[in-house]
């Protein structure tokens, strides 16, 4: 039986660019799928899927090149606004530009993604608290094996990274993914590379009956990161997926 409570967030996983919006880049076809490889987080949906713990996914279905769920919606809010990667991007990765700046393309984006698709997670999590009185999001996530910039010097990139945040995720959580890991061999993170979680604006450092947790997977155990194309190691990562996912739906303070 799946948990009424449990809600699973894919946010970038999608390659997906809408038809209509392709002449929105400056860049090359190729180059956008050069900066997609790099940055999209190939097969998250299908490594955090499991009909029998997470029956609710919340998956956003175009490519975070279009549309970046995770980000603020006022860049106001949102320090990577900054360096051209709001909700809607105007610089990919290492500040290569992919387009200009354009209002009214930004309020499209709003109306026709970012604004439906977190009210379809506020709604998952408002039926979920209706039902069980509580909710704990799970957001699915990867990241490169290699990260070309000085600070990745200080430390070697973890398998997995557990991002917490201090209202949302109890510490009792973060220790329990956190020991899976280690038991199943891996070499295990908090917040870093990466750090926060995602909670819906209404509940965000409101509502303790929402918990909220994210796992990255290190690309490097599931996929040929040049290619993007799945590797032999892909079922192994997936059912370790699932091993994390079970842990946090299972979890009760």
């Amino acid at each position: 039986m799946a948990f009424e409570h449990f809600v699973v967030h894919i946010p970038h996983n999608s390659f997906e660019i809408p038809e209509s919006y392709k002449n929105s880049f400056c860049i090359s076809e190729k180059e956008v799928f050069r900066q997609q490889l790099f940055m999209t987080d190939a097969h998250t949906a299908e490594l955090f899927c499991d009909d029998e713990i997470a029956k609710v996914r919340v998956i956003n279905p175009v490519s975070r090149l279009i549309c970046d769920v995770e980000r603020f919606r006022d860049d106001k809010d949102e320090y990577n606004a900054e360096k051209g990667q709001g909700l809607m991007y105007t610089k990919g990765m290492f500040g290569k530009k992919l387009r200009d700046y354009d209002e009214n393309l930004r309020n499209r984006i709003l109306e026709e993604f970012y604004d439906p698709h977190h009210a379809r997670l506020t709604e998952a999590v408002e039926l979920a608290l209706e039902k069980t009185g509580r909710c704990t999001i799970l957001d699915g996530h990867s990241f490169n094996s290699v990260w070309p910039i000085k600070r990745d010097c200080f430390f070697r990139r973890p398998d997995f990274c557990i991002g917490t945040d201090p209202f949302h995720t109890p510490k009792g959580l973060e220790e329990a993914l956190v020991k899976a890991c280690k038991e199943a061999g891996y070499h295990v993170r908090v917040n870093t590379p990466y750090c926060g979680t995602i909670t819906p604006i209404k509940h965000y450092g409101k509502d303790k009956r929402v918990l909220s947790i994210v796992v990255e997977v290190n690309r490097k155990l599931y996929m040929n990161e040049k290619t993007g194309e799945k590797t032999e190691g892909f079922e192994k990562t997936k059912e370790m997926c699932r091993k994390l996912m079970k842990i946090a739906a299972e979890y009760k303070e």
